[in-house]
């Protein structure tokens, strides 16, 4: 923009103000890391390592895999960390967050999976649940399933390496029993697992969107919309 400027015009541009330098200073001192290497070397790194051993210990309590020794017939599948930054409203950061995640892309159709399409509730139920829940003024809340692909169950024999950061060097790989993130079949896994855990409590699943599930008891309806891991509930009590 100051190509053809005189010397004058150029020393009156007006500068950016102190806050756009904070700002950009902010953003810098801040950024997500592009892989482990990158979180362990970086200014925030106990901030990321403290974000790694929150999501350890989840997969821990979740119990989603057993260390065993690699099958020789069996590819093992690699894995790697994702980090990412959560911000308030006012651009401040809220939380640091690390995920583990499968390159499910190295997976074999009929060895690793069978199955992915996963439901997701359609648009359209979305806003007659709204009509509905307007019409007979019920509650609405959102939620959301923290690390809700750990609750769903595999049916097939996965393998995969020891996270980056937390081998123990015995020469043994991950037996996966959970989901994980980036695995082709999680989103279906977890899918039917929490279907089956609505149903058990009294819930009927829609026909006409397999994602919509209704539960009568007398005068009192909760009607709730799953969205991979978010869903909308909506009770008139």
């Amino acid at each position: 923009k100051t190509k053809g400027m005189t010397l004058r015009d150029r020393k009156n541009m007006k500068k950016p103000s102190r806050y756009d330098d904070f700002v950009m200073t902010a953003l810098c001192d801040v950024c997500e890391p592009e892989n482990y290497d990158d979180a362990v070397h970086s200014k925030n790194k106990d901030e990321w390592l403290k974000a790694m051993n929150s999501e350890m210990q989840s997969l821990k309590e979740n119990q989603t895999w057993d260390l065993v020794y690699s099958p020789k017939d069996r590819k093992i599948i690699r894995c790697k960390w994702v980090y990412k930054i959560k911000n308030n409203p006012d651009g401040s950061v809220e939380r640091f967050k690390a995920r583990l995640v499968v390159k499910g892309f190295s997976q074999k159709k009929g060895i690793d999976y069978e199955e992915t399409f996963s439901p997701v509730v359609r648009s359209a139920t979305i806003r007659t649940l709204l009509s509905v829940a307007a019409s007979e003024k019920m509650s609405l809340m959102q939620f959301d399933v923290s690390t809700a692909f750990l609750y769903s169950k595999l049916d097939e024999e996965i393998y995969m390496e020891q996270p980056e950061g937390f081998k123990d060097d015995s020469g043994r790989v991950c037996k996966l029993k959970r989901g994980l993130y980036g695995l082709k079949q999680a989103p279906r896994c977890w899918n039917k697992r929490f279907a089956e855990f609505l149903i058990q409590r009294g819930f009927k699943q829609s026909d006409a969107d397999p994602c919509l599930f209704i539960r009568k008891q007398g005068a009192r309806k909760l009607m709730l919309a799953l969205y991979v891991d978010d869903g909308l509930v909506a009770g008139t009590d």
